[in-house]
């Protein structure tokens, strides 16, 4: 992947650590203890838990680029064809990103993530980067 084609959005800042609690991303704290998902990172079981967090961060990036390919296959061949008008590609994106882009993140990032990232700040975010002019253009 380019330096074009990343995100700006700064991921370090939406990652969880003792100060901004362990909760889900929701605002409340430190409801993550006990939550189920495993133990937060210091906490016992820190090799099972970076275990964990290596392999959704893998299946994760798997999944994202044979996505990234096969669209950009499709695009680039649509393209080529003069079949799709850009700015409307834009706004099925735009309007995508703001009905289903918390829901598709919170099922791509698993149980595992969801305590140490916040969330609802990475929604925003990518929200605000896919509805902004340009966004989400490779």
């Amino acid at each position: 992947m380019s330096d074009d084609d990343e995100t700006p959005i700064d991921l370090s800042r939406l990652l969880r650590n003792g100060s901004q609690g362990t909760g889900h991303g929701h605002g409340h704290g430190t409801e993550g203890a006990g939550s189920g998902s495993g133990p937060a990172p210091g906490e016992t079981g820190s090799a099972e838990w970076a275990e964990a967090l290596a392999r959704t961060v893998a299946h994760l990036a798997a999944q994202l680029t044979v996505a990234q390919l096969r669209l950009r296959a499709l695009g680039s061949a649509i393209a080529a064809r003069g079949l799709v008008d850009p700015a409307e590609v834009d706004a099925y994106l735009a309007a995508q990103a703001r009905v289903d882009g918390g829901i598709y993140l919170r099922e791509n990032l698993g149980e595992a993530l969801i305590d140490v990232i916040d969330v609802d700040a990475l929604e925003h975010d990518l929200i605000a980067y896919l509805t902004s002019p340009g966004g989400g253009t490779g």
